[in-house]
């Protein structure tokens, strides 16, 4: 399939979207902190993402990047509280932070692909 974007463009816009799908779930968990027998889940999609690249990049067929789903799955690393709550506050905002940073780096490289393709359209100018 030819496309005007390469792989890597596709793959930071699949990121993308994933990111606010974490994104969406850890403002859940902050949301439902103090809801008794709550239970904290978590956004995983990386290891598919990157099996996607790999997979399209290699030229085979099988699971393609625009494929890739979450897996949204209970967080069995955080303890349950007396209410059998298992939010962890301080986690979730470390979380919700270290996505944040993610989702931001994302979004300025793929800024700079779309800088430079305009760069290549306008031949090689400034305008």
């Amino acid at each position: 399939m030819s496309t005007l974007f390469d792989t890597s463009v596709r793959s930071l816009e699949k990121s993308m979207d994933l990111f606010m799908v974490r994104h969406n779930v850890i403002a859940d968990n902050i949301a439902n902190a103090e809801t008794p027998y709550y239970k904290a889940r978590e956004v995983s999609f990386e290891n598919e993402l990157q099996r996607a690249v790999s997979s399209e990049e290699a030229g085979m067929a099988g699971l393609s990047i625009e494929g890739v789903r979450p897996s949204i799955t209970q967080d069995l690393e955080s303890e349950m509280g007396q209410d059998l709550n298992s939010v962890d506050m301080d986690r979730e905002m470390a979380k919700m932070t270290k996505n944040d940073v993610q989702y931001s780096a994302a979004s300025q490289m793929i800024s700079k692909k779309f800088a430079l393709l305009k760069y290549a359209i306008s031949g090689g100018s400034e305008r």
